[in-house]
């Protein structure tokens, strides 16, 4: 079972600390400390740039008012839980570039809204997860590796060794394997043949 305080020792493992922490919530040693202040922030980098299954939403959205401005035809409210919009659902699950849905991201007094054109809209989104026990491996490898990366000049006096630097390589190494891994785990709808290929058969 993995945990936060896990995974910050794995972190500190890349940077060749030897020092474990036994609970990030309430140590007060400096790797403690340093783990916690950028755990949260280096989660959800991680989550915006690690397209997964496993950290993927679909909602209808709220919608806010029709007409919000003279561009778009609706406004929605972004979701409190959304790291990121990927797309909104058009009906066609392989979107392609006419299939798509064009959206902006706005704001008014009451938070982050999505301005579009799309009636009823729904969204596919990046959901922020912060159980541990949701992550895969390949995730929680990425994930330590930008954490690593984070806290490597205070851990490491500096970072002379640019352990650091190759935790960050590492992160996005482990971030292209994910992305590979987990496209594998889907089947998406065959790219239709276009017109000129239809009439030549």
């Amino acid at each position: 079972m993995q945990t936060k305080t896990s995974i910050s020792n794995l972190a500190l493992s890349h940077l060749a600390v030897g020092k474990e922490i036994s609970s990030i919530e309430t140590e007060n040693s400096e790797e403690a400390r340093v783990c916690r202040r950028f755990y949260d922030i280096a989660l959800r980098k991680t989550l915006r740039e690690f397209i997964a299954d496993f950290s993927t939403r679909i909602i209808a959205l709220p919608l806010i008012e029709s007409d919000p401005n003279s561009e778009w035809g609706y406004s929605y409210r972004y979701p409190n839980n959304c790291l990121l919009v990927r797309r909104i659902l058009s009906g066609v699950r392989n979107d392609n570039r006419q299939s798509r849905i064009p959206f902006k991201i706005s704001s008014d007094n009451q938070g982050r809204a999505i301005w579009t054109d799309q009636q009823n809209a729904e969204i596919e989104y990046t959901h922020e997860i912060t159980d541990p026990n949701y992550f895969p491996d390949d995730f929680i490898l990425a994930f330590s590796y930008y954490l690593a990366f984070l806290i490597s000049p205070r851990v490491t006096g500096g970072d002379q060794f640019a352990l650091g630097k190759r935790a960050f390589e590492l992160y996005h190494l482990e971030i292209n394997k994910a992305l590979a891994q987990s496209a594998n785990e889907s089947q998406v709808d065959e790219e239709p043949d276009s017109q000129f290929i239809r009439e030549r058969g």
